[in-house]
């Protein structure tokens, strides 16, 4: 009721402003009961069989819609009134299905209203209302095919048609728009296990009429049905619905009609199909309307009695394996005789133990497979490739080592060789038995630069050595051109910078003082930039007077007030850290002013694998 109302609401906004216009209307075809093809599992949605299945299919759906047409009615000078125009329409369907070849399938079906109920709308509204009698309708003639897949065998098919309406239907009986229609159609269907599914969608191409201010006319089609195939396929329950609508413009001259409002609707159906003894199947259900479009009822009751025989079985010839022998004559009847059949044994294959082929009784390596890399001279066998590396040992000059991500081009098989392990492949290497080390050589690939006094300062003409047989003296004097000049204030140790005199800071304070303790700090710049590939932690440490947190920041700040230095003097930012300890790591455990001289320091520890950053190291 809630439907219908809903749709009478708006029949009568629509209605009472134009009788005049509205006198000349007669009816259109009300029914939108459209059955699928005779044989589908479902009434209105298509499921589509082809001949594989049965040849042919025939017989009777009927339909009862209940108020198919109920509008409320506006007359001037009197109330409104609510009137089903149409309050039943009882209708008989003959539908008929043959598949003439694989993939190909021709339908018909052809309506008849037998019975129709309700009282006849006003003259001012239109010649609408019950048809008297018998009222034949419009022939629906139509065609599809198989694209892929089997919709009652695969998960998925697809299949396309087309469906034509033919005018043999009248508009005063309720039963034919009075022109030819034509729909193309899609759809898709399939069977897992149980369950069957559908879904089919169309365009229909109509000319429009005259309705009760309807857009009749061309309209889209949806068709949906999900169902459960029981007692091995005889019986089929399940839900299916369709929708429509117009694809006009509304009469008004409002705009589109797609999906208005009245231009909308549908059916929820549930139904249920028997096949008895492979004859017949015998149909029932019922639904309700959807949306507000014209034709849609409150309800709707079905039945059907299809005669839908399955095609003739012939007598099968067993084959499990498939390999076109049948079982009663197969001596192996669960496995194919293959390419190799065995000439013994009828329907099997020849023995291949190690599945690569070759049979047996020619495998030279039977139980080892040949592989990708077959031996020429070894039938069924694998070239020898004892490293693995896919080379066959005939062809590999190190059959025994892998050549890994860098091959030697010059010797199949072979990885290039480093045995200096500098990262300089021999073949480029002129020093392959020298490591290139921390100072390579500018002008040889692979070799040190020379440095024979070990002072981190390359020797002339590839560096500044003016001194190269004596070692540079770090103490803040020229301490870039390799020759000593003084006494040493820092040198490289093994780990660490040592420096002779410590850096003095004012009291309390990260301020670096003192002209000595910049000469240090040079001194100190000097062999990190001789020394490119050292990383250096700079440790602060304070003696044991004040607060231990105190302490901590302010050796914090120390440390980092000379990095901060040493990054002015170029040596770069990655190469250095600094971690303060305050009073934690004392080189002195006494107590009084020479213990506390000792302990306040700073120093410059090297850092490796073995000696990570931010660990104290005593001298």
């Amino acid at each position: 009721m809630k439907h219908t109302m809903r749709r009478a609401v708006v029949a009568a906004a629509l209605l009472s402003p134009s009788v005049a216009r509205a006198q000349n209307v007669s009816g259109w075809a009300l029914d939108r009961f459209e059955p699928a093809p005779a044989g589908d599992a479902f009434f209105v949605a298509e499921h589509p069989w082809y001949r594989p299945v049965r040849l042919v299919a025939a017989g009777i759906l009927g339909d009862y819609a209940i108020d198919p047409l109920r509008l409320q009615i506006q007359q001037a000078g009197q109330p409104t009134r609510t009137q089903s125009v149409v309050s039943g329409m009882f209708s008989a369907h003959v539908v008929a299905a043959v598949s003439p070849i694989d993939r190909l399938s021709i339908h018909l079906s052809l309506p008849v209203a037998l019975a129709q109920s309700g009282e006849a709308a006003p003259a001012a509204v239109g010649t609408v209302g019950p048809y008297g009698g018998v009222a034949l309708g419009d022939l629906r003639l139509g065609v599809r095919a198989r694209i892929f897949g089997d919709a009652d065998h695969d998960p998925f098919s697809l299949h396309l048609g087309v469906n034509v309406w033919l005018p043999t239907g009248s508009r005063d009986g309720n039963t034919g728009d009075g022109s030819v229609r034509l729909e193309p159609r899609l759809v898709l269907a399939g069977r897992a296990a149980w369950l069957r599914w559908t879904f089919g969608a169309g365009f229909q191409i109509a000319s429009g009429i005259d309705a009760l201010n309807f857009a009749l006319g061309n309209e889209l089609h949806f068709a949906a049905g999900l169902g459960a195939a029981l007692l091995d396929g005889r019986l089929h329950v399940g839900p299916e619905m369709t929708v429509f609508s117009a694809m006009g413009s509304l009469p008004n001259g409002a705009g589109s009609a797609a999906f208005t409002s009245r231009e909308w609707g549908g059916e929820v159906l549930v139904g249920a199909r028997y096949l008895v003894a492979d004859l017949v199947q015998l149909g029932a259900g019922g639904g309700f309307g959807i949306g507000e479009g014209s034709g849609v009822p409150a309800g709707r009751v079905m039945f059907s009695a299809v005669y839908a025989t399955p095609a003739p079985r012939r007598l099968a010839v067993v084959d499990t394996d498939g390999d076109g022998i049948a079982d009663a004559t197969d001596q192996c009847p669960t496995v194919p005789a293959g390419a190799h059949p065995d000439p013994n044994r009828w329907g099997c294959p020849l023995g291949d133990a190690d599945h690569d082929g070759v049979p047996d009784n020619e495998d030279a390596c039977p139980t080892v497979p040949v592989g990708v890399h077959p031996d020429p001279a070894h039938l069924g066998c694998p070239l020898a490739d004892r490293d693995g590396d896919g080379i066959g040992d005939h062809d590999d000059a190190c059959p025994d080592a892998v050549p890994g991500n860098t091959p030697d081009p010059q010797r199949p098989g072979c990885p290039l060789t480093d045995r200096d392990g500098d990262g300089v492949f021999d073949g480029e290497d002129a020093c392959p038995e020298v490591p290139a080390g921390t100072l390579p050589s500018t002008t040889q690939r692979g070799c040190p630069a020379p440095d024979a006094d070990h002072d981190h300062i390359v020797d002339a003409p590839e560096g500044p050595d003016r001194c190269p047989l004596a070692p540079e003296t770090f103490n803040g004097v020229d301490d870039e051109d390799g020759c000593p000049d003084g006494e040493a204030i820092a040198e490289l140790t093994g780990t660490q910078v040592h420096i002779s005199q410590q850096i003095r800071f004012r009291t309390n304070s990260d301020v670096i003082v003192g002209r000595p303790s910049f000469r240090v700090l040079d001194a100190v710049a000097a062999i990190l930039r001789a020394s490119p590939s050292l990383l250096v932690d700079v440790q602060g440490h304070t003696d044991g007077r004040g607060s231990p947190a105190r302490n901590l920041d302010l050796s914090q700040r120390r440390a980092a007030s000379v990095r901060r230095y040493l990054l002015a003097h170029d040596v770069p930012e990655r190469r250095l850290e600094s971690h303060g300890f305050g009073q934690t790591c004392p080189l002195d455990a006494g107590l009084g002013r020479a213990a506390d001289r000792v302990n306040r320091r700073v120093q410059f520890v090297l850092v490796g694998p073995q000696s990570p950053a931010g660990r104290c190291v005593l001298r």
